[in-house]
């Protein structure tokens, strides 16, 4: 129990490690004359670190990508301070066509970079009177329970009869011609979930939301009773919630004055065992959208696809929760990155 216990201590804190430092490839390549000098490796060596910083942006979606062009020439100027080391894997020099290329894998300060993306972003430069409010309703949740129908079947036949009668022997010959044909109709399975807290994540919820520059005003005060009931039976049967509920809430919240309105969905799959590890595993995947509550009708304006996260522990109800935990700060990420991009504050 020991060596478990050590083992998931050293996992947690690599995947944290991981999270504030990551790996990534870039390749800078520039065209000299004459032969090829130092400061041509230098300044090709300087683009591969820079194309690796963009890259990571890239593969974090558009919303990064594009705040990354708002921070790009800070980047530039400092990169000793967002990266962390360099390794050369390839150079080549094609004297024939005078280009030098230079492949490198840098090690990235994702936390650096964040900070700077945040203090960047118009949201935060915002004053504390231009900022905006924002709710944010996040559901946990496994599935508890399906019920499978069978498709029914129906059947119809149509049958024609033809009698001729033989005029010596008196005897009748039948001819019957029958068609058959049908249809079936299947029933949509139903499904039923259990709804799971998540009130020990909610904390790194309003702490990040804040630190991108809004305002959060917690749901328990801003949501009646009637909606949360409404809610948790809306979510405990389907994805989403019921038109009816969805316009008890946008009222509520207009009356408040408050702009901004964050739905997230996280849903737990079954434990499984990590191939790496040995260690139990759950996925969880989650989804999510923003509407902006300050028009006259509500118009979705970011929204999260589906991205599955791996929770990984020594058991499975701790694994759950790691999941949901980082699901949720990952769709919270997304959002701030895609209202950032959009210059909402």
């Amino acid at each position: 129990m020991k060596k478990i216990m050590i083992l998931a201590i050293l996992l947690m804190s690599t995947l944290l490690a991981q999270a504030q430092v990551v790996q990534v490839k870039g390749v800078g390549t520039l065209s000299y004359s004459g032969t090829l000098q130092q400061d041509v490796k230098d300044k090709a060596y300087v683009k591969a670190q820079l194309a690796a910083v963009e890259r990571y942006f890239a593969e974090n979606g558009e919303a990064e990508s594009q705040n990354f062009e708002n921070i790009e020439a800070k980047v530039q100027e400092n990169l000793d301070k967002f990266i962390l080391n360099t390794t050369v894997i390839n150079e080549q020099d094609q004297a024939s066509l005078h280009k030098y290329s230079v492949a490198v894998r840098v090690d990235l300060n994702v936390a650096k970079l964040r900070n700077t993306l945040r203090s960047s972003s118009n949201v935060s430069k915002a004053n504390q009177a231009a900022k905006s409010q924002l709710v944010y309703i996040f559901v946990g949740r496994e599935l508890a329970s399906a019920t499978s129908y069978d498709a029914r079947l129906f059947k119809r036949a149509a049958a024609e009869v033809e009698s001729t009668a033989s005029t010596k022997s008196g005897t009748q010959k039948v001819a019957i011609q029958v068609e058959t044909g049908g249809s079936s109709t299947q029933k949509t399975d139903e499904l039923a979930y259990r709804l799971l807290p998540i009130t020990n994540v909610a904390t790194s919820i309003t702490s990040l939301f804040s630190q991108g520059g809004f305002i959060v005003v917690d749901p328990a005060y801003s949501i009646g009773d009637k909606d949360f009931k409404s809610i948790n039976k809306d979510f405990s049967s389907g994805n989403d919630l019921l038109p009816s509920t969805m316009r008890s809430i946008v009222t509520t919240l207009k009356k408040a004055q408050i702009p901004l309105l964050v739905i997230a969905t996280l849903d737990v799959g079954t434990p499984g065992k990590d191939p790496a590890t040995g260690m139990a595993r759950v996925a969880v995947n989650v989804t999510g959208r923003v509407l902006d509550l300050s028009n006259t009708m509500p118009r979705e304006v970011a929204s999260v696809p589906l991205t599955q996260v791996y929770g990984i522990a020594a058991e499975n109800i701790v694994a759950r929760d790691k999941g949901l935990k980082d699901a949720a700060l990952i769709a919270t990420r997304e959002i701030i990155s895609r209202l950032n991009a959009s210059g909402i504050q």
